[in-house]
Protein backbone atom coordinates (compact mmCIF):
# COMPACT_ATOMS: atom_id res chain seq x y z
CA UNK A 1 0.00 0.00 0.00
CA UNK A 2 1.77 3.43 -1.18
CA UNK A 3 2.47 5.80 2.12
CA UNK A 4 -0.38 8.70 2.28
CA UNK A 5 0.47 11.98 2.56
CA UNK A 6 -0.05 14.33 4.98
CA UNK A 7 -2.84 16.83 5.08
CA UNK A 8 -1.78 20.56 4.07
CA UNK A 9 -2.69 21.36 7.36
CA UNK A 10 0.24 18.81 9.06
CA UNK A 11 2.17 19.73 6.52
CA UNK A 12 1.89 24.08 7.24
CA UNK A 13 1.89 23.10 11.17
CA UNK A 14 5.31 21.61 10.96
CA UNK A 15 6.76 24.45 8.69
CA UNK A 16 7.12 26.96 11.37
CA UNK A 17 6.13 30.34 9.42
CA UNK A 18 8.99 32.69 11.22
CA UNK A 19 11.24 30.55 9.27
CA UNK A 20 14.18 31.59 6.55
CA UNK A 21 13.35 32.50 3.33
CA UNK A 22 14.76 28.91 1.58
CA UNK A 23 14.40 27.17 4.81
CA UNK A 24 14.21 23.48 4.18
CA UNK A 25 12.31 20.75 5.97
CA UNK A 26 11.75 17.20 5.65
CA UNK A 27 9.13 15.38 7.13
CA UNK A 28 9.26 12.06 7.39
CA UNK A 29 5.86 10.50 7.27
CA UNK A 30 4.68 7.34 9.30
CA UNK A 31 1.61 5.11 8.36
CA UNK A 32 -1.09 6.59 7.87
CA UNK A 33 0.17 9.66 6.59
CA UNK A 34 1.26 11.35 9.84
CA UNK A 35 4.58 13.03 10.33
CA UNK A 36 6.54 11.52 12.62
CA UNK A 37 9.72 13.43 12.43
CA UNK A 38 10.90 16.70 10.89
CA UNK A 39 14.57 17.67 9.99
CA UNK A 40 15.77 20.96 9.38
CA UNK A 41 19.31 20.83 7.10
CA UNK A 42 21.71 23.49 7.77
CA UNK A 43 21.64 24.39 3.71
CA UNK A 44 18.97 26.25 2.09
CA UNK A 45 17.44 25.75 -1.12
CA UNK A 46 18.04 29.04 -2.48
CA UNK A 47 20.39 27.60 -5.29
CA UNK A 48 19.64 24.43 -5.31
CA UNK A 49 22.02 21.85 -7.32
CA UNK A 50 23.21 18.71 -7.30
CA UNK A 51 25.43 18.69 -4.29
CA UNK A 52 22.80 19.66 -1.65
CA UNK A 53 20.38 16.78 -3.71
CA UNK A 54 22.83 14.49 -2.80
CA UNK A 55 23.30 15.78 1.07
CA UNK A 56 19.09 15.66 1.30
CA UNK A 57 19.38 12.66 -0.17
CA UNK A 58 21.89 11.05 2.51
CA UNK A 59 19.56 13.02 5.54
CA UNK A 60 16.21 10.81 4.03
CA UNK A 61 17.75 7.67 3.41
CA UNK A 62 19.67 7.45 6.82
CA UNK A 63 16.54 7.90 8.61
CA UNK A 64 14.97 5.54 6.59
CA UNK A 65 11.50 6.20 7.18
CA UNK A 66 8.65 4.69 4.60
CA UNK A 67 8.09 8.17 2.91
CA UNK A 68 9.30 12.04 3.09
CA UNK A 69 7.71 15.53 2.08
CA UNK A 70 10.21 17.71 1.42
CA UNK A 71 9.49 21.31 2.28
CA UNK A 72 10.76 24.84 1.24
CA UNK A 73 10.12 27.95 3.17
CA UNK A 74 8.97 30.79 0.37
CA UNK A 75 7.36 33.91 1.78
CA UNK A 76 4.82 34.00 -1.17
CA UNK A 77 3.90 30.27 -1.24
CA UNK A 78 5.49 30.01 -4.68
CA UNK A 79 8.04 27.56 -6.37
CA UNK A 80 11.53 29.54 -7.45
CA UNK A 81 13.41 27.92 -10.23
CA UNK A 82 15.79 26.06 -7.79
CA UNK A 83 12.65 24.51 -5.87
CA UNK A 84 11.46 22.57 -9.21
CA UNK A 85 15.07 21.98 -10.18
CA UNK A 86 15.50 20.29 -6.67
CA UNK A 87 12.31 18.47 -7.39
CA UNK A 88 13.50 16.72 -10.61
CA UNK A 89 17.10 16.04 -8.84
CA UNK A 90 15.54 14.34 -5.92
CA UNK A 91 12.87 12.11 -7.72
CA UNK A 92 15.61 10.82 -9.69
CA UNK A 93 17.81 10.51 -6.72
CA UNK A 94 15.10 9.11 -4.16
CA UNK A 95 13.98 6.26 -7.12
CA UNK A 96 16.76 4.04 -6.40
CA UNK A 97 16.18 4.31 -2.83
CA UNK A 98 13.06 2.20 -0.49
CA UNK A 99 11.90 5.81 0.61
CA UNK A 100 8.28 7.40 -1.28
CA UNK A 101 9.52 11.02 -2.12
CA UNK A 102 5.49 11.91 -1.94
CA UNK A 103 6.31 15.39 -2.70
CA UNK A 104 8.13 18.49 -2.71
CA UNK A 105 5.59 21.33 -1.51
CA UNK A 106 6.40 25.35 -1.07
CA UNK A 107 5.04 26.69 2.22
CA UNK A 108 4.32 30.26 2.31
CA UNK A 109 2.54 32.14 4.69
CA UNK A 110 -1.32 32.17 3.34
CA UNK A 111 -0.34 29.67 0.31
CA UNK A 112 1.32 25.92 -0.03
CA UNK A 113 1.90 25.27 -3.55
CA UNK A 114 2.85 21.13 -4.52
CA UNK A 115 5.75 20.46 -6.99
CA UNK A 116 4.01 16.40 -7.43
CA UNK A 117 0.92 18.49 -8.94
CA UNK A 118 2.62 21.45 -9.90
CA UNK A 119 -0.23 23.57 -8.30
CA UNK A 120 -1.03 25.52 -5.00
CA UNK A 121 -2.92 22.69 -2.61
CA UNK A 122 -6.30 23.87 -0.86
CA UNK A 123 -5.94 24.06 3.20
CA UNK A 124 -8.57 21.43 3.30
CA UNK A 125 -9.00 18.55 6.01
CA UNK A 126 -7.64 16.21 3.25
CA UNK A 127 -4.48 14.38 2.38
CA UNK A 128 -2.32 16.65 0.05
CA UNK A 129 -2.55 13.99 -2.44
CA UNK A 130 -6.32 13.86 -2.52
CA UNK A 131 -6.85 17.49 -2.17
CA UNK A 132 -3.95 17.85 -5.28
CA UNK A 133 -6.17 15.35 -7.31
CA UNK A 134 -9.79 17.62 -7.09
Amino acid sequence: MPARSPSVVAIRRACRSDAAEGTTRLLFVRDGGRIGLVQTPQETANDADQFFALYLERMITDVAAPAVVVAVHRAEGRPTYSDRQLWTMLRARIEQTPVNLLDLVVVGASRTWSARHGRPLSAGRRSASRAAAR
